[in-house]
């Protein structure tokens, strides 16, 4: 009797208790030197809902799990780089703001009059993913006057000088025309433009040399008779050169899914799209969205300026009250492919059930 009341509270005393188990993950493991925790899928969860549970970008998390690409089962385990949360430093004059429920860093810069960079900066922060509850500092802005020399963005009359962020589209609606004139004016084959580049946003103006205009030599011989013979020597005319700018044809392409599937339906749906947080470094094109299988293949076409990408589903969209107007969600790289500029904007989708 004695003995079994020993190993009783010899098991209650245990550090392998009840709540030895982490709530948010099996174990900790270390390889190579880096430490990971092993988290086991749940029904219904996604790699982005993992990546902001954690705080560690979704590239992270595929870059250690390149199976998880094609999609989550249930009970899969994957390997999440550990990061450990510092307590951010404060000094005089900064403030301490607490991540609420749907803020994101956008919000959060609104708020406090500053920048996106300048929050990232001072919480050392690699993407824009938050988590709920996470303290970032607000760092006092300074009142001193500072002085900005603008470059010069146009040094000569009927040129534009691309600036960042800037693309054909958003170049033609500056200045009233259309993104074809661009490419004609400019012999673009393409609508890449690169920062600092040179583009005639009025037709330029080919002028022809100036026609060569010469006296008439007159020559007078020696008199032979009471009335001199004038003789004239018309002057040689030279050819003017005519100068012929052929243009580039551009022959636009379209990409269809699929021309016939047979069995299959073709949906099309219209709404906003938006940025998958923390995808920055992803080469990928991949989505979330709500009803569409883990794998299917998707094209998404911008309307505002009509480019198009195919994206494959990584995951379902959350049902969350932030996503009612939102019919999908990209990656970065999908997101520049479309040439977005707005957090925010219309696509027109289509896939086949």
């Amino acid at each position: 009797m004695i003995k079994v009341i020993f190993l009783t509270l010899v098991t209650w005393s245990t550090p392998g208790g009840a709540n030895a188990t982490p709530v948010d993950s099996l174990r900790m493991e270390t390889v190579g030197g880096k430490q990971f925790i092993i988290h086991q899928i749940d029904e219904k969860e996604t790699l982005y809902a993992i990546s902001r549970r954690y705080g560690v970008p979704i590239t992270s998390i595929l870059e250690h799990n390149p199976t998880a690409d094609g999609g989550l089962a249930v009970g899969q385990l994957l390997k999440v780089p550990y990061v450990p949360k510092t307590k951010p430093v404060v000094t005089g004059g900064d403030k301490i703001h607490k991540v609420a429920a749907k803020e994101t860093l956008f919000s959060i810069s609104r708020l406090y009059d500053v920048s996106v960079d300048e929050i990232k900066t001072w919480n050392n922060l690699k993407d824009n993913g938050l988590n709920l509850g996470q303290e970032l500092v607000i760092k006092k802005k300074s009142t001193t006057l500072t002085t900005t020399t603008l470059p010069a963005m146009q040094s000569i009359k009927g040129a534009h000088t691309v600036a960042a962020k800037e693309t054909l589209y958003s170049i033609a609606r500056q200045y009233n025309i259309t993104v074809q004139q661009l490419r004609e004016w400019n012999s673009l084959t393409a609508d890449e433009v690169k920062i600092g580049q040179t583009l005639f946003v009025a037709q330029p103006m080919y002028q022809k040399p100036d026609e060569i205009k010469t006296q008439p030599e007159v020559v007078v011989k020696p008199e032979v008779k009471e009335t001199p013979v004038i003789t004239t020597v018309k002057p040689e005319v030279k050819e003017t050169p005519v100068v012929t700018t052929v243009k580039p044809e551009v022959k636009e392409t379209t990409i269809r899914i699929s021309e016939s599937v047979t069995g299959s339906d073709e949906v099309k749906e219209g709404g906003l799209a938006e940025l998958i947080e923390g995808t920055d470094g992803n080469r990928k094109y991949l989505a979330l969205h709500r009803t569409a299988k883990v794998g299917t293949i998707l094209k998404v076409r911008n309307e505002l300026n009509n480019r198009e990408v195919f994206v494959r589903v990584a995951g379902p969209l959350p049902n969350v009250g932030a996503n009612a107007n939102v019919v999908i969600k990209i990656s970065k790289s999908a997101y520049d492919r479309l040439g977005a500029i707005d957090p925010r904007f219309r696509v027109e989708v289509t896939y086949y059930k």
